[in-house]
This record gives structure tokens, sequence and C-alpha cells, in this order.
């Protein structure tokens, strides 16, 4: 099941101290963490800016086995030179961003010292992509260099999230290329096999080890097995590297090699490395489910409709509701569901917003929760062909005003108007900018009520400004915001 989007408002105690960037946390049937994927696949991760010209790079913890694995060289060596170089052609295949640093990147050249990987020369360059995520060498300086090549194999690449570092931190990894990564041939797959339980209101999913299950990992004629210990864990070496089927017995339906799927495998992909390893993870999680299509009179369902599920025994809160798009059919899934009850509808815990312009609605087609069916599911059990009655969309509205300071002078600014939904505390659409004259528009939903404000400084940090409640009508008299501190 997907998360319904939300824009949250971020407090932040000073401008300085936003740093970083988003990355995603998956599911490992222990605790969250952040699934390994190829140093290509990282390109999923945000980088959250301080200005236009100043970001920041994220990244997830990289063990030196895996480090190995997504890497074409591995060396170490003394930076003799450096330079910045127009960044030419496409972004190298390790990139990690493709927010680029104006079409130039950093380019190092490196005496090597101790070659683990695909070096065979005594000086290399190493370049980066251009991007917010490149590695900067400092000249005179000794690093341990994760690289990967380019197609053509001429030119190597490497950035921030690749496990590259300078030599007095690489310890650990000296330790692991010097040893165990000479010993082992071929790749070594790791991983943890789990039982999901029933989560209980709002405390975390609790995840139980399943013993002596089997693990199967297949391509071809080539066939391996192995089954975990009593913590769950397992582990194959040297398997040789390219593509393979795997799954498990007892049978588990969610893994890392397809952490997003919103329903129940049984069976994955995965690429074994050549050399390193790859981590892993397998969740026999609860198989409920509740589906269904969206109905109107008009036949025709647009796309921005979200159908939610919240459990009728747990208080709503914005973080325990789970959302769906319609696909093309007007359907919508709900999977990996627990034993237990639940309410349908339409934007149950927030109201309408401008993502989703219609109003609290419950299956079987009413406007009020206590009229609503709850719909229950035992184990294994999927209620499947509901009906769901699609609301009218509600009316976008402008809500025009003035913002003033508490001295009389306009505020002028730059996105700091906003609309916040009382409910939930999320920010209604984006932030809108103040003119000259402190003059502002901003979107809205009829019949809603927000808290107007702008945000401000304090002298230390940004704060919002004593919000201005507003009720939205179909037609609404400019406001006057008053910005001053609550």
């Amino acid at each position: 099941m997907r998360r319904s989007p939300h824009i949250r408002i971020l407090r932040l105690r000073s401008v300085t101290e936003t740093k970083g960037s988003a990355h995603v946390g998956i599911e490992t049937g222990m605790k969250v963490r952040v699934s390994h994927y190829p140093a290509a696949a990282l390109a999923i991760m945000t980088l959250l800016f301080l200005s236009s010209s100043v970001s920041a790079c994220l990244c997830p913890r990289v063990s030196p086995c895996e480090a190995y694995a997504d890497s074409g060289a591995v060396f170490v060596g003394l930076v003799t030179t450096t330079k910045i170089e127009t960044v030419k052609g496409r972004f190298p295949p390790n990139a990690i961003s493709t927010t680029t640093t104006g079409g130039q990147g950093p380019v190092a050249s490196f005496r090597v010292e101790e070659a683990f990987l695909g070096v065979k020369t005594k000086v290399v360059e190493v370049s980066g992509g251009g991007t917010n995520c490149d590695y900067y060498f400092e000249e005179g300086k000794r690093y341990l260099v994760y690289a990967s090549r380019s197609p053509d194999g001429h030119v190597l690449y490497t950035n921030a999230c690749s496990g590259t570092k300078s030599l007095s931190e690489a310890q650990d990894d000296l330790r692991y290329l010097r040893s165990a990564a000479r010993r082992v041939a071929g790749g070594t797959i790791s991983g943890v096999v789990n039982r999901k339980s029933k989560t209980v209101g709002e405390a975390a999913p609790i995840f139980k080890p399943i013993p002596k299950a089997k693990v199967f990992l297949e391509a071809g004629t080539r066939r391996f097995n192995t089954i975990t210990d009593e913590k769950g864990s397992f582990e194959f070496r040297g398997i040789p590297g390219g593509r393979y089927k795997i799954h498990t017995y007892p049978a588990t339906n969610h893994s890392s090699a397809k952490a997003l799927a919103e329903q129940p495998m049984s069976e994955w992909e995965i690429v074994v490395p050549r050399q390193g390893c790859l981590d892993t993870w397998f969740v026999l999680k609860p198989d409920g489910e509740i589906s269904g299509t969206v109905i109107d009179d008009t036949g025709v369902v647009p796309k921005d409709v979200e159908v939610q599920l919240v459990s009728a025994d747990e208080k709503p809160m914005p973080d325990n509701v789970d959302g769906v798009m319609l696909d093309d059919a007007r359907g919508f899934e709900f999977s990996f569901l627990p034993p237990g009850r639940y309410i349908l509808g339409f934007n149950l815990i927030g109201g309408p917003s401008l993502g989703s312009p219609y109003p609290e609605f419950f299956y079987p087609g009413v406007s009020e929760r206590a009229r609503a069916t709850v719909i229950e599911i035992g184990e294994h059990q999927k209620v499947n062909e509901l009906y769901l009655p699609r609301p009218l969309r509600l009316g976008e509205r402008v809500i025009e005003g003035v913002a003033v300071l508490p001295d009389g002078r306009p505020l002028v600014s730059n996105c700091s108007i906003q609309l916040i939904n009382p409910r939930t505390g999320y920010r209604e659409g984006n932030c809108v900018s103040s003119d000259r004259q402190g003059r502002f528009s901003i979107k809205a939903i009829e019949g809603q009520t927000y808290e107007l404000s702008a945000t401000i400084s304090n002298g230390r940090s940004l704060v919002d400004s004593k919000p201005m409640l507003i009720k939205v009508g179909a037609t609404n008299e400019p406001v006057r915001l008053l910005v001053e501190k609550r």
C-alpha cells in the first residue's frame, strides 16, 4: 500500500540547520533502514537545498563488501593533481543525483599505491559527474577509491555515496579488501527472513525471525539453497555473478528485491554481483486484501481520485491512513492487510485539499463516519468487487489580501504566505509571495477552514506568524493578514 502523499510544513530551528537530503526508508522486517541498491538506482534520493547554489548529499551507509560489489575499480592512491572540467555527454553510470553543478565536475589524478580491483596502471584519473553528489579530493592526500567505469571502460567515476573515503577512515574497508574479498570468488548474498505481526493501535509493527526457513537461488541449471539460523539470517557465498530467481519456504510475500511492490509476490529476481556482497530481506506480511471500483454517474473518473483506508478501531491520524490512486479501469486495491475492521472512503483524515478536492466521504456512499459500513477481514481473507461512489468535486477558490507588519508597513516576501489545514498541520498547496504593497493571492477549497499565516524570522530561526482563521466560501472578501509573532 502506498502512503498518501502530503506536504508537511518543516519547522526549522534555523536556515543553516537544513542539511542533507531525503532517502528512502524501506521495511527490513526488523527495523527501518535504507535498502541497498546498485549505485545507479540511488538516483531516487532527493536533495534539499539551502539556497539556489548550495546543497548537500546525504548517503545511505554502505558496507565495504557492498561498495566493492558496485565498483569497477578499487584502489588506494595519492592525489597528485586536481582540477575542474566540463562534464561531457550523459551522466556516468554511478550518478547519484541528476542535479547539476553548472555542467562542471571535479577530476583528480592519482598515483596508485595498492590496487584491489580493475586497476593495472600506476597512474589513474577519476572524474565526478558534475552533480551535487560529486566527491572533491585534496591534493597530497591519500584515499581509498571505489569507482565505476564508463560504458567504453576508459573513464573512472566516483561520488560521495560510492564508499570512497580518506585513507585514515578506511581501516574497516582495508581489512575486508585485504582478506575476505580476496578469499571468496564470486558474490555473497546475505539477508534475513522475518514474519510481520499485526499492528496494534499506533504501536510499531512487530517482526519475528523465521528460523530454519529455506532460501532458494536459481538461474537455469544453477541451483543453490540454504537454511536460516535462529535469527532468521542466511548467507550464500561464492555465487557466480548474474541474474537469479530467489524465493523462500515458508513462502514470503515482500522483499527488498522489489520493496515498492504494492501486491504480494512469491518469487523475485536479483542480480548477484561478480564480487562483494548483496544484502537482502524477506518478510511474510499479512495478506488480507480489499479491492473494488469507484463509480459515478458520468462514467469518467478523474485521475486525481485517491481512495483511502483506515482502521475502524484506531484513532484516525494523518500517519496511519493508507491511500491508493485509481488504475485505468477506475479500480483500487489495498494489499498486505492484517485481520481487522476497516473504513473505506475519500479524504478520511484531513478533508478535501487542492490535490484531492473531494469531501470526506465513506463507503458505501455516505458523508457521516457514523453511517459508514465497517469492512471486516480475517486471516488470509480477501474482500473484492466493492463499489464506492465518487462524491462531487468541490470548487477551487482564490483568497486575496494584503499582509502587513505590526507597524503598518507591507510585508514584502518570497514564498512566505501559506494556508495550513488545522486538522493535519499540512500546508495546502504551495506558498505564495507578497508584492511591494504586501498584496497576495492564494488558492483554497470552498467550504474549508484554514489557518492563514506567514513564515517570518524571530532573529534566530524561521517561525510561523500568528495565524488568521479563514472559512472559504463561494465568494470571499479580501483579507488583511497582520504578520506578528505568536
